[in-house]
């Protein structure tokens, strides 16, 4: 079966990286104050795009014997055969290489923590740590802080306050996401052996592990509006996106089923996006 345009698109997994392209750009902003240099702004997601699309063909590559065996992604390109292993490593790679020469154009740094971003996300976790450890998203989960860090870099070629605690608001928001998403799904996490937190413990830790992570994130994300962060744009965003949030897992606590997990699953991503667009939007409507 030949492989279409809409296979080699699937392979860059675009919703995760628009939702990392979001984290840049916060990233950038609150270091800027608000203004945009349009140059290096433009760079910086460009550079984001390519490299979170490289990362993700790299990631079907490496991955296209387990995607085979997980009914959530055997109809992937690669499980089929519509698109060749080769094909998707090389264009895993020109598209990081490219991302890199790029981010260069801006300034090492952002070069750097672009770099880094790729490289714990397909060889930490991707093939380090996914096969092998339960701590696979909890380590793997840096590689979606680094965004936040290039943007602050991109701005002013440092990390500034507001970027750091948006990498550490991601890296705490991860475990959760996916572990809900493994509780879903544990038979095909376990028929592929991934020891993913849900497989390898009984229900009820797993469902205190998955609700805990979930319920710190939302206290976390107030550490903006108290540090000076941000003001009152956001707060009203975090507390109204939090609040939500924290109801669902509690639900989750209460009554531990596919489906509640389910729910909390497809909240947390737009929670994530409301945090986000909430300081973007503090930053871009100063004094409000």
């Amino acid at each position: 079966m030949p492989a279409s345009l809409r296979d080699y698109v699937s392979l860059l997994k675009l919703r995760i990286a628009s939702l990392l392209l979001l984290v840049a750009a916060a990233g950038y902003l609150v270091t800027s104050d608000p203004a945009i240099t349009i140059g290096p702004f433009a760079i910086l997601l460009v550079s984001g795009l390519l490299a979170s699309g490289g990362a993700s063909s790299m990631n079907h590559y490496f991955d296209r014997n387990l995607d085979g065996l997980m009914t959530r992604t055997n109809r992937r390109p690669l499980p089929t055969g519509r698109v060749s292993p080769g094909r998707a490593l090389g264009l895993g790679a020109v598209l990081f290489g490219t991302s890199i020469a790029l981010a260069l154009l801006v300034n090492l740094l952002t070069a750097a923590f672009i770099a880094l971003g790729f490289v714990v996300y397909v060889f930490v976790y991707t093939i380090g740590l996914k096969r092998r450890h339960v701590s696979n998203i909890v380590i793997g989960g840096f590689a979606g802080s680094c965004p936040a860090l290039a943007g602050s870099a991109a701005a002013t070629g440092a990390v500034s306050l507001g970027a750091l605690l948006i990498a550490l608001l991601v890296f705490l928001w991860t475990p959760g996401h996916f572990w809900a998403l493994a509780f879903c799904q544990k038979e095909d996490y376990r028929r592929a052996r991934i020891p993913m937190l849900p497989v390898v413990t009984d229900e009820k830790t797993a469902v205190r592990w998955i609700v805990l992570s979930t319920v710190i994130v939302p206290p976390f994300a107030l550490l903006f509006w108290i540090l000076q962060v941000s003001s009152l744009v956001y707060l009203a965003v975090a507390v109204g996106a939090g609040t939500v949030l924290v109801y669902l897992a509690f639900r989750f606590l209460k009554d531990p089923t596919v489906r509640n997990a389910w729910n909390g699953y497809k909240v947390s991503g737009p929670y994530l996006a409301a945090i986000l667009l909430g300081l973007v939007a503090d930053r871009l409507l100063p004094g409000l």
